[in-house]
């Protein structure tokens, strides 16, 4: 290696998985120095979109709010594990969302405070408090204003009830909640007015597609998509595809596209906006059938027990599509308990099982990067 250009070494690192990234960190001084160029990290990132995801496994259970990552990357298909991450001291916490290498976490304890992270290179920042009281029902978004090269945080709150419960409630809301938003690097919230819409459902995952978050304005299939867009911070309607009245539904990025997913009782119907925001270019991608993993057939449920405690069983008897791997194949999560591929071309399922998985966690599909924080923001003028 020591015979070789820096721009070689640089251009054969940066297609390394993250997590192979930090173990090189630990071959000598020298290498040590090099995974901390900002050329390489900058490098690094700009290829994470042409490979698969990193996959943060958030996990309640049995201790409380553990972080894992799985690394998806053909790279390493031959030593794929989970990898537990050190995550910041919080006394009990949710991810908001993920979005360029960075985490936002919310403190679900009283605190009521609000994170941006970075997992990989462990540094994190407390964003400033809002005026409103924040232990009510909250829906959060986590984003980057592309044209600006900044990122921001939106939240919208119900204001004020009679009776505030302990926690915040993630979910919906009502006609009178209150929007702010807070660019990072700026030292305060700017209000919103109010929000146009009631009854937005927070999804499991953070849907950001096109420089816009979105979420369903309710349960039900005759409701819109409701989107915020981090440039110029307006909320805007996107029409739902012509798919019937099913039970549930969701959203997902799917591969780049805003997608929906409607859900019987474990099948889904997929549909993706090959064209954003035009409603004729939706298009019935896939209809999977049923699917029991190996894992829940084989599941102790007498270690469940301490689970019931934990904030994930809400989601426990739910699945989902967590999105569109580069091989063409859907990743699906089942029970907050397995991992699964479908193969369309096929139709066949593989469960994903690897060394180091938590019993339990909630998926959220995460690009990993180097970063650090400071490097990143800039004063909101």
């Amino acid at each position: 290696m020591d015979c070789l250009p820096r721009e070689i070494i640089l251009n054969i690192l940066s297609r390394l998985p993250v997590t192979s990234l930090l173990q090189s960190k630990f071959v000598c001084k020298a290498w040590f120095n090099l995974v901390q160029d900002p050329l390489l990290v900058s490098m690094h990132f700009s290829r994470a979109t042409r490979n698969d995801p990193c996959l943060i496994l958030h996990s309640d259970s049995p201790i409380r709010n553990q972080l894992y990552s799985l690394e998806l990357s053909d790279f390493i298909k031959d030593d794929r594990r989970v990898k537990k991450i050190h995550d910041p001291v919080l006394p009990q916490f949710n991810v908001v969302g993920s979005c360029k290498g960075l985490l936002c976490l919310v403190d679900s304890s009283e605190e009521n405070l609000l994170y941006v992270y970075n997992p990989f290179s462990r540094n994190y920042i407390m964003l400033p408090k809002s005026e409103e009281v924040l232990n009510q029902s909250t829906v959060y978004g986590f984003g980057f204003n592309q044209t600006a090269n900044k990122f921001k945080v939106i939240q919208a709150v119900n204001p004020h009830p009679t009776r505030a419960p302990r926690r915040r409630q993630i979910g919906l809301l009502s006609f009178q909640a209150e929007v702010q938003i807070l660019t990072l690097g700026s030292p305060a919230w700017r209000p919103l007015g109010k929000l146009p819409y009631r009854r937005i459902y927070q999804e499991p995952s953070q849907v950001l597609v096109c420089g816009r978050i979105h979420w369903s304005a309710s349960l039900g299939s005759d409701c819109p998509i409701i989107s915020f867009d981090f440039e110029d911070e307006q909320f805007r309607e996107v029409q739902k595809p012509d798919c019937g009245d099913w039970p549930n539904m969701d959203l997902v990025d799917f591969g780049g596209c805003l997608a929906t997913v409607s859900k019987g009782y474990s099948n889904f119907e997929i549909w993706v906006m090959k064209e954003y925001d035009v409603k004729e270019s939706w298009i019935k991608e896939f209809n999977i059938g049923n699917h029991v993993p190996r894992s829940l057939e084989e599941a102790d449920w007498n270690s469940a027990k301490p689970f019931c405690n934990s904030k994930l069983d809400q989601n426990s008897s739910t699945n989902r599509v967590v999105g569109l791997l580069k091989n063409g194949k859907v990743l699906l999560e089942y029970n907050c308990r397995a991992l699964v591929t479908y193969d369309p071309k096929d139709g066949t399922f593989k469960d994903l099982i690897f060394p180091g998985m938590p019993y339990w966690f909630e998926v959220v599909v995460h690009e990993g990067s180097l970063n650090w924080i400071d490097t990143l923001l800039i004063n909101d003028t």
